[in-house]
């Protein structure tokens, strides 16, 4: 998405987010609370000099990008320096701790991750819950590689690597799982594609499972995804904070898309 359309796309949703004390609902006011809590940031503030040294990093690594990166492409392969890369495919620190208090919240016992890149994002959806379970996937080998080089520096545990596309190699990763508590889809930012590993990881959710969607603004094939993901029968509660998407699928619940500020 061009970056004037973006920019109408945030002005939209800003107008009409709500606010926190407009939230009737409990569970999504105990929630946004939670997730407003900046104190909890403390946590990672030894995660993020390690991400600010990455963004630093001269060493440069062969990429292939399967996602939207590759234009029209199949997939695109190019040689980039890991700080480059870092600084383009990894969230800002306002982001990533949101997702370390989302995990925190929560308390996932099995999480997957469509695009751990330079494994960033998975340290911070994994910190808070060290004894869960976690598979990660990445479509580049390099970039795998690297991935497990930062969760060993920062002794991350319990999470597996996957290497490959992911429509090859999803399906045998989803039949290592019973059921799957969370999943963080921030792996391919289109439209078909992201549908596609929405419904095959449906078939595991329960109750209390999390779906997080990542720049569900990002282009009009991801805003027409986020449309299709909120009409879907078992899809109960959706929250829009802009630059993550929420999905619940509670039971007992009466059917409710917000928008909300964090």
């Amino acid at each position: 998405m061009h970056k004037l359309q973006q920019a109408k796309s945030y002005l939209n949703w800003f107008l009409k987010a709500k606010n926190v004390n407009r939230i009737h609902s409990p569970f999504v006011y105990k929630l946004t609370e939670q997730l407003r809590n900046k104190e909890l940031s403390k946590h990672c503030r030894h995660y993020d000099r390690y991400v600010a040294t990455l963004k630093r990093s001269k060493t440069v690594i062969e990429t292939v990008d399967f996602g939207a990166g590759s234009g029209t492409k199949e997939y695109e392969t190019k040689m980039v320096e890991v700080g480059k890369l870092v600084r383009q495919r990894s969230h800002g620190s306002k982001q990533l701790h949101l997702l370390y208090r989302i995990a925190r919240y929560f308390q996932p016992k099995t999480l997957l991750e469509f695009g751990t890149a330079a494994g960033v994002s998975t340290v911070y959806l994994k910190k808070s819950i060290p004894d869960s379970r976690m598979i990660t996937m990445e479509g580049c080998a390099s970039l795998a590689h690297r991935a497990e080089k930062t969760l060993k520096e920062l002794k991350v545990n319990n999470v597996e690597v996957a290497v490959g596309n992911f429509d090859v190699i999803l399906p045998n990763e989803l039949k290592s799982f019973d059921t799957l508590d969370m999943v963080f889809f921030d792996g391919n930012h289109r439209k078909e594609p992201t549908l596609k590993y929405f419904n095959q990881c449906l078939l595991l959710t329960h109750a209390d499972s999390i779906f997080i969607f990542d720049d569900i603004h990002w282009s009009k094939g991801m805003e027409e995804a986020w449309d299709v993901i909120k009409k879907n029968k078992r899809v109960t509660l959706t929250i829009d904070l802009f630059w993550f998407g929420l999905v619940f699928f509670k039971n007992g619940m009466e059917k409710q898309n917000l928008k909300v500020r964090i």
